[in-house]
């Protein structure tokens, strides 16, 4: 089993939960016939949701538990909190699990290191190959960080063409070179490029070089597509609605996720 954290740091807005629902679904796909449950995505995004509404499809789901109520001890099985989604293709269907973070969000909730030891330690009972974990970005504060780093085998680091965002995820890779972890960083993605402008205007670099000098990897590029924020609006997963022949964005997810295998396979 295999954790690998998604995160943008404490910057929000870079489509950091969009790529890490649809590396997901596709490996959950990819993995059909290796595993029952070949994936687990970890919504930790309790302050939105966003993974769990598109995975449910329906912004006015109930659910009975969601990860709050674990995390603030209202349930003590973090079993309860994990929920299946299976799509049929063709003859075949194929299964991903996720936590819920659905409902209101009080602002004491915090992301403890112990509860989120039980949370993973109780998802490798349905025995995945991978566990996504998609990091809040809305106070995410530096012990929350420093847990979910610990807690991860490998980090995938998501930023966009914009400032604050690169000095965001700059501050992760600081704070992994700090705790000796670096080596757990796979490659950044700079994210929503638009590939008529790849130069930063204050610089005259270009954003990859940026990237690079911030994290110390050459980022993978996914480019802006507007058929994303389109299916989204519509509650959709982009992997499941578009074809990467028309979707350069998809395209390059699928082939970060063909590296991802290949560089930190299960």
């Amino acid at each position: 089993m295999r954790t690998i954290l998604i995160t943008s740091g404490t910057k929000g807005g870079t489509g950091k939960t969009t790529i890490a629902i649809n590396i997901a679904v596709v490996l959950a796909y990819e993995l059909r016939n290796k595993a029952q449950y070949p994936v687990v995505l970890l919504d930790l995004g309790i302050d939105s949701g966003t993974a769990t509404m598109l995975l449910l499809g329906d912004v006015e789901t109930r659910l009975p538990y969601t990860l709050t109520d674990y995390l603030m001890g209202r349930i003590p099985d973090p079993l309860s909190t994990l929920y299946v989604k299976t799509w049929q293709v063709g003859d075949e269907t194929f299964k991903l699990v996720f936590t819920a973070s659905l409902g209101h969000y009080p602002s004491q909730v915090r992301i403890d290191r112990y509860l989120l030891r039980g949370l993973i330690n109780a998802v490798s009972a349905v025995s995945p190959l991978y566990v996504i974990m998609d990091s809040p970005a809305l106070g995410l504060s530096y012990d929350t960080l420093t847990t979910l780093l610990e807690a991860s085998d490998n980090v995938i680091l998501v930023s966009i063409p914009d400032h604050s965002s690169l000095r965001a995820v700059g501050n992760v890779a600081n704070l992994m070179r700090e705790m000796k972890v670096s080596n757990k960083l796979l490659r950044p993605i700079l994210n929503m490029l638009n590939i008529k402008y790849p130069m930063d205007a204050l610089s005259n670099l270009p954003w990859t070089r940026l990237v690079k000098d911030m994290v110390g990897v050459e980022p993978h590029v996914i480019p802006y597509d507007e058929l994303f924020p389109i299916v989204r609006q519509a509650l959709e997963i982009e992997s499941l609605k578009l074809s990467f022949y028309e979707s350069p964005a998809l395209d390059a997810i699928f082939k970060y996720i063909d590296y991802l295998m290949e560089t930190a396979p299960p």
